[in-house]
């Protein structure tokens, strides 16, 4: 939170109600992602992706009838653009998720999603010329150490924690009888 903080937050360190929208958001995610990971394991994934698809687009467009005032676009550009994201971004993104979640864990799936502020910021600098900060740097850091101190295991850690103590013992006792 805190490496995303230093690449998001900009002046003042409160909390408008977009913040708080895209908290109660990624809050929202991740359970999708928990349980897209327990279903997957028990269902076909690319079914269960092509319904979440589906079922996200009906969602989307119930509630543009509600909350805005929909119409179509009338050039080409808005269409490639409509097209492009909705094939690539949303029915690839849903349908790869689901296959993906099918042979890895959940926490893996998080901690890939947690590099998204990282990409989006490279993303800024060389598509659109914005300046990467010392402050940007600092959290793309913490960011990725977060997520290398999530993926330590924690038994292999032990273990290497007890390699090195025995051969400190040795040596200690090399050492010592000299």
């Amino acid at each position: 939170m805190t490496g995303i903080g230093l690449l998001t937050i900009e002046h003042s360190f409160s909390i408008s109600l977009g913040d708080l929208l895209c908290i109660i958001g990624a809050f929202c995610y991740a359970i999708h992602i928990i349980l897209t990971g327990k279903l997957t394991k028990q269902n076909d994934a690319l079914t269960l992706g092509i319904l979440q698809l589906g079922f996200a687009g009906l969602l989307a467009m119930i509630c543009s009838f509600v909350f805005e005032n929909p119409f179509l676009p009338s050039s080409l550009i808005p269409w490639i653009a409509i097209i492009g994201l909705g094939i690539f971004c949303s029915a690839v993104g849903f349908v790869c998720q689901s296959i993906a979640q099918k042979y890895t864990t959940s926490t893996h799936i998080g901690l890939i999603f947690a590099l998204e502020p990282i990409f989006a910021a490279l993303f800024a600098v060389l598509l659109f010329g914005e300046v990467f900060t010392f402050r940007d740097f600092i959290g793309c850091c913490i960011v990725i150490l977060g997520i290398l101190i999530s993926q330590i295991d924690k038994e292999s850690l032990s273990r290497i924690k007890l390699y090195l103590n025995n051969q400190y013992s040795r040596r200690n006792g090399e050492d010592n009888t000299k």
